[in-house]
């Protein structure tokens, strides 16, 4: 149903065009951004997520949500199973 709306469904491109926006967007690069960040997390990029959340953080410092997610990456992840 989304291809016949023109929306391609390949994962690979649509993170190429959010880079693209976060990049050289105008309006939607900050929301870009932060979809960007929780792919990081999505493929325990941690470190890399922190510092998009940092860089949010220094773009909007009066929101308390970028600075909750810099923490979140600040702490250990969870051991994994026995």
């Amino acid at each position: 149903m989304l291809r016949l709306g023109g929306l391609k469904g390949n994962q690979d491109e649509g993170l190429k065009e959010l880079k693209l926006v976060a990049n050289h967007g105008r309006y939607l690069a900050p929301f870009a951004r932060i979809l960007l960040a929780f792919d990081d997390l999505r493929h325990k990029n941690v470190v890399e997520a922190r510092r998009k959340f940092i860089l949010l953080h220094d773009q909007f410092p009066a929101n308390p949500l970028f600075q909750q997610e810099i923490a979140k990456c600040d702490q250990p992840s969870p051991a994994s199973g026995p």
